[in-house]
């Protein structure tokens, strides 16, 4: 079982995240950190700070030695996929293996807007993620790529270096959507996580994603087992209630538990609630 957290600490300061990167990574509960992918708060004031992720993860690669780390998710539409290639090896190797490569569709309609970055339709922006990992998946396995395809051109690229991590960086898959990104995770994904918003019922519906992906990879040939499922969910404000969280999504099939505190966190809550964690969930 892993346990990670999701702190939205690119609203602090440096040195708060710093503080809380430290912390975890001395501790031994928590296995892996997140990030988010936005150029303004999503849910809060747009005149607080919004650091770059992968900026961030660099520092986290540099402060840090046992943490896995990532963004839940990148926003496939901010980066061209060999720049983001690029930069992801570039991390990994500065962590030494440690990076987990989550990237999703975009959606935030005025985040677009406001930078001048096309947003496009739902179906195009599905085409183009599917060809990012196409893309990503190429540039780190093989010694030259080539790639034609609606939206993308590479040409003999000869990509070095290649990762750590072998075969390639694991590519993470978030999301709950049975048409498109339940597919996609089947195809591409070595994590997929399903996002607890606080939906009515949403147990039942991670369930339910669990057979489509089980489906999903029968009808490609892929062993479903292959997929680490996780599930995230918002810290709930206590102790006990996560706990009967976790206990329920473990109990339906997760085998990695994502905890997101959302701003605005003490960046101390982290480090207390991993902590509270561990005394009291079978690790």
């Amino acid at each position: 079982m892993r346990y990670s957290f999701k702190f939205w600490g690119q609203q602090t300061t440096w040195p708060d995240i710093e503080q809380v990167w430290v912390e975890a990574d001395r501790g031994d509960f928590w296995d892996a950190v997140w990030l988010n992918d936005h150029l303004y708060p999503p849910r809060a004031s747009r005149d607080l700070p919004m650091f770059d992720p992968y900026a961030l993860l660099a520092g986290c690669a540099a402060t840090t030695d046992r943490l896995r780390f990532g963004v839940m998710v990148t926003a496939n539409t901010f980066r061209h996929p060999a720049v983001l290639a690029k930069m992801a090896v570039t991390i990994d190797h500065m962590s030494a293996g440690r990076l987990e490569l989550g990237i999703g569709a975009g959606w935030l309609e005025s985040e677009h807007e406001t930078f001048g970055i096309p947003l496009r339709s739902l179906t195009e922006r599905f085409d183009r993620l599917d060809e990012t990992f196409t893309i990503l998946d190429g540039l780190m396995r093989q010694s030259t790529f080539s790639h034609e395809g609606p939206h993308h051109r590479v040409v003999e690229a000869e990509f070095m270096p290649k990762p750590i991590q072998k075969p390639r960086i694991p590519f993470v898959v978030g999301g709950s959507g049975p048409k498109r990104t339940i597919p996609l995770a089947a195809k591409w994904a070595d994590q997929w996580n399903y996002p607890d918003f606080g939906e009515p019922d949403a147990v039942n519906t991670f369930i339910d994603r669990i057979e489509l992906l089980h489906a999903a990879c029968d009808a490609i040939g892929r062993d479903p087992r292959e997929i680490e499922i996780s599930a995230q969910i918002r810290y709930p404000g206590d102790i006990e209630a996560a706990i009967d969280k976790i206990g329920t999504y473990r109990g339906a099939g997760a085998a990695h538990l994502l905890v997101s505190f959302m701003p605005p966190t003490d960046p101390a809550l982290p480090i207390e609630v991993g902590e509270a964690l561990a005394q009291r969930l079978d690790t």
